[in-house]
């Protein structure tokens, strides 16, 4: 592993009590919860600079990367993350008796944030710049344009406007060439989704998948119908670099 990129395994941290100190945090208009919370926590960036070496990270450079338990993966400079005093929850104290966290519903379906749920008691709930993942089980630290480098369309000016929608919108959840979240499928390998569906309806879908599937896990994100087609320009172009074997 370089000195650029990290992975820090939270459960097995915990587990081996390197977590550090725990304490009370509060946290007004929780995202997930949409109320006032109070959780048992710990803070965040200590335990990210206990267990990697920073001094040899360019943290300018560097993004923190945090895989969910159901394979989301979003993230955001390493730089925002450390300023922000994170910190990480591992148990609702208004949780019900004798369980560690309250039932979140999300689409009809009750879940909750265990094991670990990312939480900042001093940013606005409200600041998209920051990433508030439950279910959390691993940060990882990597280079900062390790997804441009991969993902790209080096050859292909039509494809960038796709390339950055499929960036903000898509890569949280789905991977190209094994590049991003496990919760949606890989798009572009062994088999591009441009290869087998059908240019309209690809589009259609990514601007409402209810539409095509019930109980859908892909959300409705506001994408319009322009945009939706870049996105498919995009993947058609990726569609001719796919993952070597």
């Amino acid at each position: 592993m370089s000195q650029t990129e990290a992975t820090l395994d939270l459960v097995a941290l915990f587990e081996q009590n390197k977590q550090g100190k725990d304490t009370i945090i509060t946290v007004v208009d929780d995202p997930v919860y949409h109320k006032t919370k109070k959780y048992k926590a710990i803070n965040a960036a200590y335990l990210v600079q206990n267990e990697t070496n920073l001094s040899k990270i360019d943290i300018q450079n560097t993004k923190i990367v945090f895989e969910c338990k159901d394979g989301y993966k979003p993230e955001m400079p390493l730089e925002l993350f450390l300023k922000a005093k994170p910190y990480i929850a591992f148990q609702d104290i208004e949780a019900p008796e004798g369980a560690n966290w309250e039932s979140i519903l999300k689409n009809g379906i009750q879940m909750d944030a265990a094991p670990f749920y990312l939480i900042y008691p001093s940013i606005s709930t409200k600041d998209q710049q920051y990433k508030w993942p439950y279910n959390l089980i691993k940060i990882m630290l990597e280079p900062l344009d390790k997804t441009k480098v991969a993902l790209f369309p080096k050859n292909s000016k039509k494809a960038v406007t796709g390339y950055e929608l499929f960036e903000k919108n898509c890569i949280t959840c789905h991977a190209l060439n094994g590049i991003g979240g496990t919760m949606g499928p890989e798009l572009n390998y062994p088999k591009s989704v441009t290869d087998y569906w059908i240019e309209k309806q690809l589009v259609e879908y990514i601007i409402n998948p209810a539409a095509f599937r019930h109980n859908v896990k892909m959300p409705t994100l506001g994408i319009t119908n322009h945009d939706a087609k870049e996105i498919v320009v995009y993947l058609k172009y990726m569609s001719k670099y796919k993952k070597a074997d």
